[in-house]
């Protein structure tokens, strides 16, 4: 493997994490945020992060070809398990007011097109970013038990 795809890989891997973390932790805090002068702009910005979010996550597991690497990268998974809580905190009290109660996410207004979308759309990031997640923690182990001698 030539020194440019090792670089390539773990800038892809990187970038990937980053872009996992801003959505998470951004979605985890929403909640302590509410609604600021701008009303749900912070909202829609999730709403428009939501796919690259998907996308980016693919990239986690570009440093499968590094065994070593990839088991290091699979521990910043367990922050986002310590953040999951507050991410789900803040789709549920967007879930209550807008799918249930029928109202804006910001104000008492009908709610917009979008905002019906804001609850599933975050929930389907999230089992996807999960998943990719899971998928790296999966192979980082199997490889650490392919290379243990048996006894």
């Amino acid at each position: 493997m030539s020194f440019a795809e090792v670089f390539l890989r773990l800038g892809a891997a990187f970038v990937g994490w980053m872009v996992v973390y801003a959505h998470i932790v951004w979605l985890a805090a929403l909640h302590a945020m509410g609604c600021g002068p701008d009303g749900s702009e912070r909202h829609a910005l999730l709403l428009g992060l939501a796919p690259l979010t998907a996308g980016c996550a693919l990239l986690l597991a570009a440093t499968r070809p590094f065994p070593e690497v990839h088991a290091m990268l699979r521990w910043l998974g367990l922050l986002l398990l310590l953040l999951l809580p507050f991410a789900l905190r803040s789709i549920w009290q967007v879930f209550v007011g807008v799918n249930l109660n029928d109202t804006a996410i910001c104000g008492d207004d009908a709610p917009a097109g979008w905002h019906q979308l804001w609850v599933p759309v975050q929930v389907l990031t999230l089992v996807v970013v999960a998943f990719f997640v899971l998928r790296v923690w999966r192979d980082s182990v199997a490889a650490r038990r392919q290379k243990s001698p048996k006894k």
